[in-house]
C-alpha cells in the first residue's frame, strides 16, 4: 500500500524502493514483480524490467499485465512479430483492453500494414475515446497514408486533451506542409 501511495504522489524512486523491499520479502508475488517491472520500464531500466516481468511470468504464465509489458518492450525494440504473439495471449484474456489494441495497431504500423493498424487503433479509440495517445497514433497513421483530413481530425482531438505537447502541433504542421507541397 505504501508503494501505491508513493505512485499516486508521483514519487517513483521511493515507490521503487518500497517495491524492491516487498519483492525481497515475497519473491513469488506476481503483482509485486509486475509492478516493479513496470516501474523499471517507466524509468528506462530495461534489463531489470525484463528480469522482473520474466519472473512474474514464470510464476503466472497468463499474467496479462506482465505479458502486455513484455510485448511492449519487444515492440519498442522493433520485434513486431514476437510482440504480436505476446499480444495474442493477452487478447484472449482481456479482449476489451484499449492499450492492447493500441499496441497491436502500432505493431502493424511498424510492419507497414497501415489498414490493419487503423482498424486496431479505431477499436482502441472506441474503447477509450478520450485517450490522447490513441488519437495521436491514429493521426500518425493517417498522416503516413496521406489521409490528411482524417489526420487533422485525430491530431486536433489529441491536442484538445494534451494542449502543451509540442509534438502534436509539429505533426499537424507537417500535415499542412505536406498538403501544401502536394498542391504545388
Amino acid at each position: 500500500m505504501l508503494g501505491k501511495i508513493h505512485l499516486l504522489v508521483g514519487d517513483l524512486d521511493k515507490a521503487m524502493e518500497i517495491y524492491k523491499k516487498a519483492v525481497e520479502f515475497s519473491p513469488e508475488n506476481t503483482e509485486l514483480l509486475t509492478t516493479l517491472g513496470l516501474l523499471y520500464l517507466q524509468v528506462g531500466i530495461y534489463q531489470k524490467a525484463f528480469e522482473h516481468l520474466g519472473n512474474a511470468l514464470t510464476y503466472d504464465p497468463i499474467n496479462y499485465k506482465a505479458i502486455l509489458a513484455a510485448g511492449s518492450m519487444m515492440q519498442t525494440h522493433g520485434d513486431f512479430d514476437v510482440a504480436l504473439t505476446k499480444y495474442r495471449v493477452v487478447a484472449s484474456a482481456v479482449p476489451e483492453s484499449p492499450p492492447l489494441w493500441n499496441n497491436i495497431g502500432m505493431c502493424f504500423f511498424g510492419k507497414k500494414k497501415y489498414v490493419a493498424a487503423i482498424s486496431c487503433l479505431k477499436r482502441a479509440n472506441y474503447l477509450a475515446p478520450f485517450d490522447w495517445k490513441i488519437l495521436y497514433n491514429l493521426g500518425l497513421v493517417h498522416l503516413t497514408m496521406q489521409q490528411y483530413a482524417s489526420a487533422f481530425h485525430f491530431l486536433s482531438a489529441a491536442i484538445n486533451f494534451q494542449p502543451k505537447m509540442g509534438e502534436l502541433y509539429m505533426l499537424l504542421a507537417g500535415k499542412e506542409r505536406s498538403q501544401m507541397k502536394n498542391l504545388s
